[in-house]
């Protein structure tokens, strides 16, 4: 699925200026963006159809394509709200720069607000709770947690606000508009690659928070992508994506199985254990895969020092859930709700992973936010 996105995404992007002279928890510059429609590659899942489990949305998705509004379809300055768990990794700062993107682009207002981590259910339900009384028209949820922000979220729209699911996925069923890989893909995709290798591997797994749904579906994936292969998992360790937390993980698994071949999991993970790896003199024994991709995991790719993971595309999710909103809002979309849209997903590898090895091709324009930008929590509509 390594598609290359349509040059007209690829030429508003580049023309965007948010860039380095916004200031973390500070207000998206005035200059003028190009409010024009792109359309990008996508998979699109029908949240009623009877293959597709209601809670969460998830289930087989098909091949489409998603086109954004243009500015000049919006009618209303739209007040959204978007909670994110945190701002700690390029995941989430190129989640944060899609939603200030495209609210821009679209000339809307809309206000980021961050939860910290995923230990912090009660201060995100408090966050949705706020963009309530604040009468937002819609919220964009990227939860902490699969199943316990389902009553905030059932609150919110019983106050009859908008809400789309964003990046995580939450469980509770009938949410209007979803925007986000569903990680069975992502972990399908990485086990799908060692599975083919035809290599017998001893792997550990950290997929990351216990709890969040991204991080339980990529494990799910990754378990059923190398059934019947001679892939066999011999660890699985949850935690936050923390570096402190990763890298007592990491320690725990390699000190308890001497003769790995293997660690897969979160971004974070592959980033920590390259240091790691490098004090124990296991470089060359232990590869590392990710089943999400940093800027500083394709960095080590690129450098052999880590091997592959697919690019959720994290910006290209925040610019189609905020255009998603306001689709919904405006009543036109793409796809009779419920509905679940995500970007497709591309898998990447390094030179260690020898023929496999693409990522200098590849185009990072959908995945992060440009370097030296820094998040932006308000975006003020113009109209």
């Amino acid at each position: 699925m390594n598609r290359t996105q349509p040059a007209l995404l690829l030429a508003a992007l580049a023309a965007v200026s948010l860039s380095a002279c916004s200031q973390e928890g500070g207000t998206a510059s005035e200059e003028p963006i190009s409010g024009d429609s792109w359309t990008v590659p996508a998979l699109v899942t029908d949240c009623s159809s009877d293959d597709v489990d209601p809670a969460g949305c998830t289930g087989p998705s098909e091949a489409t394509e998603y086109t954004s509004l243009d500015a000049e379809n919006v009618t209303a300055p739209w007040r959204l709200c978007a909670v994110i768990p945190h701002l700690k990794d390029s995941t989430w700062v190129g989640v944060d720069y899609g939603l200030v993107l495209q609210a821009q682009r679209l000339d809307v207002n809309l206000s980021v607000v961050d939860a910290g981590g995923y230990e912090n259910l009660s201060k995100q339900v408090s966050q949705i709770e706020d963009c309530v009384s604040s009468d937002a028209d819609a919220i964009l949820v990227s939860a902490v947690s699969y199943d316990s922000v389902n009553q905030a979220v059932q609150r919110a729209m019983d106050a009859g606000i908008t809400v789309v699911d964003v990046g995580n996925g939450f469980s509770l069923p009938d949410v209007p508009g979803r925007v986000l890989q569903d990680y069975v893909d992502m972990g399908g995709v990485i086990g799908t690659h060692l599975a083919e290798s035809a290599e017998p591997l001893k792997v550990a797994v950290l997929p990351g928070p216990a709890g969040a749904g991204w991080a339980e579906r990529s494990l799910l994936g990754f378990q059923e992508a190398i059934e019947g292969s001679d892939v066999e998992i011999v660890d699985v360790k949850y935690g936050d994506t923390g570096k402190e937390v990763q890298l007592g993980l990491i320690e725990d698994v390699l000190s308890a199985n001497p003769d790995i071949d293997a660690l897969v999991g979160n971004a974070v993970m592959v980033e920590s254990a390259v240091a790691v790896l490098a004090e124990q003199g296991r470089t060359e024994q232990v590869a590392l895969y990710g089943t999400y991709v940093t800027p500083e995991t394709v960095k080590l790719m690129s450098a052999g020092r880590a091997n592959c993971g697919p690019s959720e595309q994290s910006s290209l999710i925040g610019q189609m859930s905020v255009d998603l909103a306001v689709r919904l809002l405006e009543q036109e979309v793409l796809a009779e709700p419920p509905t679940r849209f995500s970007p497709e997903p591309l898998l990447i590898c390094g030179s260690a992973e020898g023929g496999s090895d693409n990522v200098e091709s590849f185009d990072a324009t959908g995945s992060f936010a440009p370097e030296g930008w820094q998040p932006v929590s308000v975006v003020e509509s113009t109209r």
